[in-house]
């Protein structure tokens, strides 16, 4: 369970850590607002290609639906459903906070990506996207815009071709912002959130002066949404007292 007080880091993130929760396997929760959701996809990103569907789920039922790069978008995109089949347990001390207790996640893959391989070297980002859709169900915790979800304390690096090593959460950009969320039948909101690849370096920024000094820097260095594991951070001088 995550912290009921989070600490908080110099500049102002709060830093939830997390153990697993004391229990038996759980059976999923009913899957509602699928086809709902897929729909949103299709028309705003495109028309979903295959599905990876989970054989045996945990609380939540997690599928990864597959986009295939076309003209408009040249690149892979992942999206999950399942996630939003259980509120998340977003915190109660913030005003306005229920509004995000639904999410699904998205993640870009460059065309050139092996998609459908399970082979680690291009498997490791679609289990993550799975991983972390089940995370804030599996620990009563929650995901939320400007989130960054390290790998390990301290880090390491996702893959040996990587020095990505963190995953932060945004509302996808370069689509309206009423599409950053999907209203379904049943009166859920779900929220949006694109998951992009970070280097130690830019987590330190984030932890030191704050969400809003990372993404300045992130859109200065031109950093795209889709995956690039050999790009170089975005912040050159390396900030001390990450974690």
């Amino acid at each position: 369970m995550s912290d009921d007080k989070p600490s908080r880091s110099p500049g102002g993130s709060d830093i939830l850590r997390h153990e697993a929760r004391a229990r038996e396997f759980e059976p999923p929760a009913a899957s509602t607002g699928t086809e709902e959701i897929e729909q949103h996809f299709a028309r705003v990103f495109g028309e979903p290609q295959s599905v990876f569907h989970e054989i045996v789920s945990d609380i939540v039922h997690i599928d990864v639906h597959i986009i295939p790069p076309r003209p408009v978008r040249d690149h892979w995109t992942l999206f999950t459903t399942g996630m939003s089949d259980l509120p998340m347990n977003v915190p109660k001390h913030i005003e306005g906070a229920e509004q995000f207790a639904f999410a699904e996640l998205m993640l870009m893959l460059p065309a050139s990506w092996e998609v459908g391989s399970d082979v680690e070297r291009w498997y490791w980002p679609l289990r993550w996207l799975k991983q972390l859709a089940r995370l804030p169900h599996e620990y009563n915790t929650w995901l939320g815009a400007l989130h960054t979800i390290p790998n390990g304390d301290p880090p390491k690096p996702f893959s040996p071709e990587t020095n990505l090593c963190c995953w932060l959460l945004l509302p996808p950009v370069g689509v309206d912002e009423a599409d950053q969320t999907i209203t379904l039948k049943d009166g859920r909101v779900v929220n949006i959130y694109c998951l992009l690849a970070l280097h130690r370096e830019e987590v330190s920024l984030k932890l030191n002066k704050g969400g809003e000094a990372l993404i300045e820097a992130l859109d200065a260095a031109g950093v795209s949404e889709v995956l690039q594991i050999d790009r170089p951070p975005a912040v050159r001088k390396k900030l001390f007292g990450l974690f």
